[in-house]
């Protein structure tokens, strides 16, 4: 089989709202559609989405530069492809995040199509080790009144939704009040709800262990990019001496290298390299055989697109980590993995590829 053509484009929804973490804010999903096709007929197609608003560039790189290393090629030579694909993300002088996307992107197409082609999902691809995966619905941003009512009742309602567990935004708000958020979905969702908390590198060392000191006994899954960018791996490993609870980076590395500095700096607990910005699923997999090699586990953060397979494929995965429709109307619409979701669990959709079906946005 042969990749005849390939073609990416950017795409933008407006949300109905905003949805403000500790330092951003989010008023629609964006992100990039590539499709190919291939000389037996086989057709890809995957999506990432796009934090930085960059989509049009990434797109145009992919059409302009990527898609000559992929033309021609058989795409179950994936891992191949991704190391001839890497010169085109080298040059200095460029936007390195438009580089690792657009690279990201063609990985995740091969994937689909090398999967497709052996008549399977990426999930029996890789070896399925789950047959399920609790949901963890990224949720609880800031609002203009924040109020600890409202976050309750959107608790309860994620669970109505098919949600085990929530990340919670952090870090917007002094350590004091995000530790009353942090009770107030505790007390909403019961003891057996799945907490984590997401501060995406809001606090110093100092505030980062006011808020898990204040936090012991309340049973947080993990605390996710706790401390600034600056310093991060130092006052990671610092961090985690100090405190029971697990800690989560690696989202901002954009290298397995830079997941093997977080290990080897005992920093981190969990490892969530993100696909799109590291440049493929290629990089992920090495990043999680390197994580469970140390006795680690691996997250994704977003994409669900993805870790709807991902977390199948790793014994030592952590939760699908999926969006409010209202914050994430791709996945739902794009996805039969979003209504496979049965008690609070996302199962094999059985479908070939990533099981992302074409839909006009």
């Amino acid at each position: 089989m042969r990749i005849i053509s390939v073609e990416a484009e950017a795409f933008m929804v407006p949300l109905p709202r905003y949805f403000h973490g500790s330092n951003y804010k989010y008023t629609h999903k964006k992100g990039m559609f590539v499709r190919a096709k291939t000389d037996q007929g086989i057709d890809g197609f995957a999506y990432l989405g796009d934090d930085f608003g960059l989509g049009q560039s990434i797109a145009s790189a992919v059409n302009e530069d990527f898609t000559k290393v992929l033309i021609g090629r058989d795409p179950s030579d994936v891992k191949n492809i991704w190391y001839d694909m890497r010169p085109l993300v080298r040059d200095i002088l460029g936007d390195r995040r438009v580089a690792l996307h657009a690279q990201a992107l063609a990985d995740i197409l091969c994937w689909d199509l090398h999967a497709k082609a052996q008549g399977c999902s990426v999930v029996d691809l890789l070896g399925q080790q789950r047959d399920h995966a609790p949901i963890m619905v990224i949720a609880g941003y800031y609002t203009p009144q924040n109020s600890l009512g409202d976050l309750a009742n959107e608790t309860r309602d994620l669970i109505t939704l098919g949600g085990r567990g929530m990340k919670l935004k952090v870090g917007g708000l002094s350590v004091t009040e995000d530790v009353e958020r942090v009770k107030t979905v505790r007390d909403a969702g019961g003891d057996t709800f799945n907490l984590a908390v997401d501060a995406n590198q809001a606090w110093s060392l100092d505030e980062a262990l006011h808020f898990v000191n204040a936090c012991e006994g309340l049973g947080l899954a993990w605390v996710e990019e706790p401390v600034h960018w600056d310093n991060d791996i130092a006052d990671l490993a610092a961090l985690r001496k100090m405190t029971d609870i697990p800690i989560c980076a690696g989202q901002s590395e954009v290298t397995v290298a830079g997941v093997a500095s977080l290990i080897n700096a005992e920093a981190i607990d969990i490892c969530n390299l993100h696909p799109g910005y590291a440049g493929g699923v290629t990089p992920w997999l090495e990043s999680a055989e390197l994580a469970r090699q140390n006795g680690l586990k691996v997250a994704n953060t977003g994409e669900p697109q993805l870790s709807a397979s991902l977390m199948l494929a790793c014994g030592h995965g952590m939760s699908i980590e999926i969006y409010h429709p209202d914050r994430d109307p791709i996945f739902p619409k794009h996805c039969p993995a979003f209504d496979a979701r049965t008690d609070g669990y996302i199962e094999d959709t059985c479908r070939t590829g990533w099981g992302i079906v074409p839909s006009d946005v």
